[in-house]
């Protein structure tokens, strides 16, 4: 199960491999979507929901790639941001769903798919520093394509 988060979403669509030249790509994520391995918090639904552009239109039309913080996502972020929790509150206020879309993960022994970098600081972690530590696996969008084995 792969876990995406509102960066992967986003960038990935607008800036990084835009439907318009990489539709294939797109479709075999649909189709993964409705399979049930690719998944994402309704967070990252709310975040995406703040932009009124095309990744926010694709996302929603995607009916199975929204899950709702049940339970077992609840306590795998509770332990996550108990360990790390200066996740909540950096970045500006963006990073809302970056400990749950950590937690569908740990909870759904997934692999993180995120645009962010590492910052390499605790004291300001983003995604791949907190997978890191809880030992969560975490990949960009090209590495998660990789994966898969697909060529385009």
């Amino acid at each position: 199960m792969y876990s995406f988060d509102t960066s992967a979403i986003l960038n990935g669509r607008r800036d990084q491999l835009p439907p318009s030249v990489f539709s294939t790509l797109w479709q075999r994520i649909e189709m993964l979507i409705a399979e049930g391995t690719i998944r994402a918090v309704e967070v990252v639904r709310d975040e995406l929901g703040k932009r009124d552009d095309e990744a926010n239109t694709w996302a929603r039309s995607q009916g199975d790639l929204f899950l709702p913080l049940d339970q077992d996502i609840q306590v795998s972020t509770r332990k996550i941001l108990q360990a790390h929790p200066k996740m909540m509150g950096t970045g500006g206020g963006r990073n809302g769903a970056d400990p749950f879309v950590i937690g569908l993960a740990l909870a759904r022994t997934g692999v993180v798919v995120t645009d962010e970098t590492f910052s390499g600081n605790l004291n300001k972690p983003r995604i791949p520093d907190v997978c890191k530590a809880v030992s969560v696996p975490c990949t960009n969008l090209v590495g998660f394509v990789q994966a898969q084995g697909w060529k385009f």
